[in-house]
């Protein structure tokens, strides 16, 4: 182990340089190491090697970045960072302020008085002025004497807003019509606040109920595709009549989608006055980190994999899944991969809701479409939510992002009363003959939405879902016995279960219908893959026995690892037996967890080491064999606070503008 005058750092962690002008750093402690020099940002400042131990920094524009040394340290690569603020040349930077829009205080000082009606600033760094830690001087970020208008105030609920007279000076601002607590003025600043920086929130404020009354301040934050949380700045309880001063401080989060400031009366419905309102920044922000900058990973990997994919969600409160709704994320999503998986929306379970006891009668499920097969012979049958995946189509095509359909059977998450008489949850489990039927109910009717769906999109079935898995985690079938599954209905079959063989003759069927057998592969999915390799090779060869073509055509390996486990080797044997079945091969969910006793570049090394394994064993595959051997790879998330796992397992940490070493160790296995 290094001792503490042999630890690998940089000269600076932290430089503020002019525009036009340069400056050194070097690394220490790292004679005859590889080293890796890089500036996040080239047009804010540009790196140039000095020697083999430190880079020149110029600055080329006002802004801030990072300077990022890679240290080759034994096996792995160690990552220092500086950042790096460049200020204007002194003789341009006069004031401490660059905001959009100005107005002069009575001292005579430049104070911003942005609305978020105006045009918003290029972006959230312009908000505000280079500081360089304690020397940053406050800002006034917005001041609001409401004397003729709102001052881009705007109703919260079913408030109404208007300037009056009797202000504290002069006018202000009213607020009535309250039919609720949180009702009140709301100030949107997410274009324009600064994030990571403090600010802190003044006003006056006056309520004449003949009561004591509070008012409040406070936040209303939407980060990532989590609901909004409503932290708040102050409250204040006023005496009837008297106008009250209320200032709070709060910290801008350094990642956000929206943030709204607003006013409210938390005891009641009552009328209130806000007056000479003022939001001064009192730090520095932190640096903003655009994501769309960074290299694309769907691009990286042209040539070596059809797709590089993520998992996205549309409208699932209970898992923060938003992402598909959110235009900033779908550019995002656009720019880095060609193909997502949804996480829940197409299992059965999101398709046949429990909760409802809905059916429908087979002539009403004839006119909708559904798929009804000549062994069908109930009166009744279950009705199928298609709503949010005709929405998430639709958003597919406008982004022009191909979608893996996940998942037609699976033994979780279908809902209990598909396995009932009279899908009721109350009923008995049916019959083996009745379950044949509703299975290819069910595969066919759902497969030929989404066709039929996409033609009316643009014409051509096969345009958005490029692949299926049709059946999820069988070999695994057993691992939630208390949940009512096929089981109950089939009992164990073993390797040769019929209705899993059933599912893809269904499914297959429903292809060369759309004249698609050859185009679009039928995969069989699963996971802890390298432990159970041979069961699954051998649960597909049942599947396609007997068969007019590979009904099942893909195998899919989910891959939730960890830095440790499975050894490289053990995962490698896995890869190469499925190769060897000349079908189809896609890494469908991979998460790689950063175990006990290990760190992001374990992580980072591990993600290298897993994605170089697959892109050469792509590249060096007998083709004879294998014509197109592995297809796909899909991370298993856009970052760790969406994740369905604990140990952060993902590319990016708080956010898509918080891509962690892993990122950038992935985009070098592509070279």
């Amino acid at each position: 182990m290094l001792n503490r005058k042999q630890v690998i750092s940089l000269s600076s962690k932290k430089v503020t340089i002019q525009k036009g002008k340069k400056k050194k750093v070097s690394v220490k402690n790292a004679k005859g190491r590889k080293i890796k020099w890089s500036i996040k940002k080239k047009s804010i400042a540009s790196v140039k090697k000095k020697g083999k131990y430190a880079v020149t920094i110029t600055g080329k524009k006002e802004g801030k970045t990072t300077l990022i040394c890679k240290v080759k340290n034994g096996s792995k690569w160690k990552t220092l960072s500086c950042k790096v603020t460049v200020q204007k040349k002194k003789a341009e930077n006069k004031d401490n302020t660059s905001l959009s829009s100005t107005t002069t205080s009575p001292a005579g000082t430049t104070a911003a008085t942005v609305s978020p009606s105006a045009s918003p600033s290029p972006s959230p760094t312009a908000s505000v002025s280079p500081g360089n830690g304690t020397d940053f001087s406050p800002v006034e970020y917005k001041k609001a004497g409401f004397e003729s208008s709102t001052d881009g105030f705007e109703s919260r609920g079913g408030a109404k807003l208007s300037v009056v007279s009797g202000g504290h000076a002069g006018n202000a601002l009213s607020v009535t019509g309250r039919t609720d607590k949180w009702h009140g003025a709301a100030l949107n600043v997410t274009s324009t606040i600064v994030k990571g920086a403090s600010y802190k929130f003044s006003a006056w404020v006056k309520q004449e109920t003949g009561e004591d009354k509070a008012i409040k301040m406070s936040i209303q934050l939407t980060a990532g595709s989590a609901n909004p949380t409503f932290p708040e700045i102050a409250q204040l309880t006023c005496k009837s009549g008297e106008w009250t001063y209320i200032e709070g401080n709060y910290t801008i989060p350094t990642s956000f989608d929206e943030l709204i400031f607003y006013l409210e009366g938390p005891g009641g419905t009552y009328d209130f006055l806000v007056d000479d309102l003022t939001i001064t920044q009192t730090t520095e922000g932190a640096e903003i980190f655009d994501p769309m900058t960074l290299p694309s990973l769907k691009d990286a990997y042209a040539g070596t994999f059809e797709r590089f994919g993520n998992v996205l969600s549309y409208n699932t409160s209970w898992n923060n899944g938003y992402q598909l709704q959110n235009a900033n994320t779908m550019a995002f999503v656009k720019k880095q991969f060609n193909s997502y998986t949804l996480e829940n929306e197409m299992k059965p379970g999101q398709l046949i809701l429990d909760w409802s006891d809905t059916t429908i009668s087979v002539s009403e499920a004839k006119q909708l479409g559904y798929v009804i097969p000549e062994n069908y012979e109930e009166s009744t049958v279950v009705k199928i939510n298609f709503d949010n995946l005709d929405k998430i189509l639709e958003i597919s095509n406008t982004y022009g992002v191909q979608m893996r359909a996940h998942v037609l059977m699976w033994h979780q998450q279908t809902a209990t009363r598909f396995f009932k008489e009279g899908y009721s949850k109350n009923g008995a489990v049916v019959t083996k003959e009745v379950m044949d039927a509703r299975l290819e109910f069910y595969v066919k009717t759902v497969m030929k939405h989404v066709m039929e769906k996409e033609k009316s999109l643009n014409g051509q079935a096969g345009s958005i879902v490029y692949c299926w898995d049709v059946t999820n985690e069988y070999i695994h079938r057993d691992n939630e016995p208390s949940d009512l599954s096929w089981m109950d209905v089939y009992g164990d079959m073993g390797l040769r279960p019929t209705y899993v063989k059933l599912a893809y003759k269904c499914a297959y069927s429903m292809l060369k219908e759309y004249d698609l057998e050859t185009k679009i592969p039928l995969f069989y999915n699963d996971y802890n893959e390298y432990d159970c390799a041979d069961q699954i090779v051998e649960l597909i060869q049942y599947i396609n026995e007997g068969e007019e073509a590979k009904i099942c055509s893909g195998i899919g390996m989910q891959s939730h690892i960890t830095v440790s486990e499975p050894t490289i080797e053990k995962y490698g044997t896995a890869v190469d037996k499925f190769l060897a079945t000349g079908l189809q091969v896609q890494v469908t969910e991979l998460d790689i967890g950063i175990d006990e006793g290990k760190t992001v570049e374990d992580q980072a090394e591990r993600y290298k080491a897993i994605l170089s394994l697959l892109a050469d064993k792509q590249k060096n595959r007998d083709q004879t064999v294998n014509a197109k051997g592995i297809t796909g790879v899909t991370i298993w998330g856009l970052y760790d606070s969406l994740s369905w796992r604990k140990d952060n397992p993902l590319l990016f940490g708080t956010g898509l503008d918080d891509p962690k070493p892993a990122f950038y160790s992935v985009l070098e296995a592509a070279k």
